[in-house]
């Protein structure tokens, strides 16, 4: 789910794969990935590491850093709250 108009690496994998007019199957191929490790990419249970990151720029052209960027922001978002210390 997006989270203050930021997309989450999923959504911005199936936005990049819709602004390209490819399928999955040659976007993930292209990526040098499997179908399985795509959808988990997407599914956001596959965490993007630098060389995804790297991947993803050479086939979108999106900086390696904003995917990096997203995956952060991501898995911050999906951190349990930590309790707070009462004075």
């Amino acid at each position: 789910m997006a989270r203050h108009g930021t997309p989450t690496p999923g959504q911005a994998i199936l936005e990049g794969i819709e602004w390209l007019k490819m399928d999955k199957a040659e976007f993930g191929r292209r990526l040098g990935v499997s179908p399985e490790v795509l959808e988990a990419l997407i599914a956001g249970t596959q965490p993007i590491t630098t060389e995804l990151a790297t991947a993803l720029e050479s086939v979108t052209g999106s900086p390696a850093a904003y995917w990096k960027m997203l995956e952060r922001k991501s898995r911050r978002a999906d951190a349990p709250a930590q309790p707070t210390e009462k004075a």
